[in-house]
């Protein structure tokens, strides 16, 4: 029996080793997906069906802890395998002992429940972007990038170094007391039907279940325990010298051996099933409807049916190119046709974010935590090949006419102009765009009677952009799009608000509130790159003043800097309400 036992203990360990090469970024991907679900509850936006190929992983996760208990936490969770290496480093090479009182310990354990309740909160009042950067996880999962993980990931990084530090003194420091998707699976594993049973009666003196328990629970004082702080590592079960600790399923009690198999053949076959009915429900178009949003409405323009495809730049500056579907004016497949991301981390965003993107049948989804630059550069691709649906180049009609007059441009059957793919990425379109803000700056006053003159001119010499330009026309006459127009009444005063651009640069912006409405949107500072800020700039906040809203489109090219002045200006304008 004790061979029998010590075999189960290689086989956790081997594993987790294979988990934690092949899936490392499972854990992240659950908990991000933890966050879309409440937020489709949240909005009464929840379609299980049409949701399941973004929530894959989440799914898989979820129904093998209904079944049986935190076997996932024990045994798959990369995260949990780095806790346990470091504890066994400090127990066996720097020979730490140390032991946390039981009052305390099951006090502390309540944290990562006031954890997960805050960082619901935060995502659902502020939206998650504003925790990029601060995840431990993200910084564990792109360490090799360490110069990366430096600049973009610092608290992250301090976080990750404050965990380890734990670990050297608590097992399983992290999943005892921090990790929020440990508090969400001890509520759930409740439910299971694995449980350990050890009768008291039998036992005797020794408590050697108690000291080898990972997670700290006293088990002297325990008949049996089902779900909650138990991560089913079974080493209750190798060290009692009574043999009185087994594993009991569905009533009856089981070979501990047995009873691995069991969950390990439970998981695979989710994950098969899970994933293959993700691949069937997203092939027929049965999860285009709108199902996940990230704070915003899906998008509702009506795109032209084709195929088209578009370039974004993901990890460590590769370029991701994409092909998109269009069929009956919705996405309806989104594959990648090349990429030069670093294939770990774009292999772990792609599935999640193209699942989003056709699901929410838009670019405003969420990137996948642990893997933030490989989801920006695929949502940036997808946005490139959805602007040539429209009938649009990958920058404003203004920026398309100034840099046609320095780059080669093909001409169709009927005179149109359109830029080739690699000139609307080029530096000189960048160079061509920021000359265009800065003339747009320079006459911010005469903005609407500029737009109707561009639109008169786009409408008389380019047929292929009539549509896009009788929509500016209207957006101009009107002073705003009638689906974003907000009703809220500001206060009047100038307000300032701060967000954050490309490489984390804090962009602060002075918001005018002039009889209720928005009047002036300046820049205040800017630790933005220049040339890509000043291409957004001028045209991000001259469609905030127009649309009287911060929902709208980012300038294509210039993604982040975009986002980081919306960031900014819904800042201020909190403080205006």
């Amino acid at each position: 029996m004790a061979k029998k036992i010590k075999k189960i203990q290689i086989a956790r360990h081997i594993v987790q080793l294979i988990m934690f090469i092949l899936l490392p970024g499972l854990y992240t991907l659950t908990f991000s997906e933890v966050k879309n679900v409440y937020k489709m509850i949240a909005s009464g936006n929840f379609h299980f069906i049409r949701a399941i190929p973004a929530l894959s992983e989440f799914i898989i996760v979820m129904l093998l802890t209904v079944l049986m208990g935190r076997f996932f936490c024990g045994w798959f969770c990369a995260f949990g395998t780095y806790n346990d290496w470091i504890h066994l480093i400090s127990k066996h090479v720097f020979k730490i002992k140390f032991k946390v009182n039981e009052r305390v310990d099951s006090v502390l354990k309540y944290v990562k429940y006031v954890i997960l309740l805050m960082l619901l909160i935060v995502t659902c009042t502020l939206g998650s972007n504003i925790l990029e950067g601060t995840s431990p996880w993200d910084a564990f999962a792109q360490i090799t990038d360490f110069k990366t993980v430096m600049t973009t990931l610092t608290i992250g990084l301090i976080l990750l170094v404050l965990i380890t530090i734990g670990a050297l003194f608590v097992e399983r420091f992290f999943c005892r007391y921090l990790c929020p998707l440990g508090a969400v699976f001890s509520i759930v594993s409740k439910i299971s039907i694995l449980k350990i049973n050890k009768p008291t009666e039998k036992c005797g003196k020794c408590r050697a279940c108690t000291s080898v328990c990972s997670m700290g629970i006293p088990l002297y004082k325990k008949e049996s325990v089902k779900g909650g702080e138990c991560i089913e590592c079974l080493k209750c079960i190798e060290i009692c010298p009574r043999k009185n600790t087994t594993v009991n399923i569905a009533g009856e009690d089981l070979n501990p051996a047995l009873a691995s198999s069991v969950a390990i053949a439970t998981f695979a076959g989710v994950y098969g099933i899970t994933n293959l009915t993700s691949a069937v429900l997203t092939k027929a178009g049965i999860s285009s409807a709108s199902s996940i949003t990230s704070g915003t409405n899906a998008n509702s323009t009506k795109y032209k049916d084709g195929t088209y495809t578009g370039s974004g730049t993901g990890f460590r500056g590769g370029t991701t190119t994409v092909s998109v579907t269009i069929k009956n004016g919705q996405i309806t497949n989104i594959e990648t046709v090349s990429s030069e991301d670093t294939p770990n981390f774009y292999n772990r965003a792609s599935g999640t974010v193209i699942n989003n993107i056709i699901s929410s049948q838009s670019t405003s989804v969420d990137t996948v935590s642990g893997a933030t630059f490989s989801s920006n550069g695929i949502i940036s691709a997808v946005q490139d090949a959805l602007n040539k649906a429209q009938g649009t180049s990958s920058s404003s009609n203004e920026d398309s006419q100034s840099s046609s007059d320095e780059n080669s441009v093909n001409q169709d059957s009927n005179g149109t102009s359109a830029l080739s793919d690699s000139n609307s990425n080029s530096n000189n379109q960048s160079a061509a765009g920021t000359k265009e803000d800065s003339q747009n700056s320079d006459s911010k006053n005469n903005t609407a009677e500029d737009e109707n003159s561009q639109a008169t001119q786009n409408s008389q010499t380019n047929n292929g952009t009539t549509n896009s330009s009788s929509n500016n026309s209207s957006k101009s006459n009107n002073g705003s799009a009638s689906s974003s127009t907000t009703s809220v009444k500001y206060k009047d005063g100038t307000y300032t608000g701060t967000g954050t651009g490309f490489r984390r640069g804090t962009t602060e912006m002075s918001v005018t509130i002039k009889d209720g409405k928005i009047a002036k949107v300046e820049t205040v500072s800017s630790q933005d790159t220049p040339n890509y800020y000043n291409y957004a700039e001028s045209t991000i906040t001259s469609e905030i003043v127009l649309a009287q809203a911060t929902n709208v489109d980012t300038v294509s090219g210039a993604t982040f800097s975009s986002r980081g002045i919306i960031e900014a200006v819904q800042n201020a304008l909190s403080k205006a309400k």
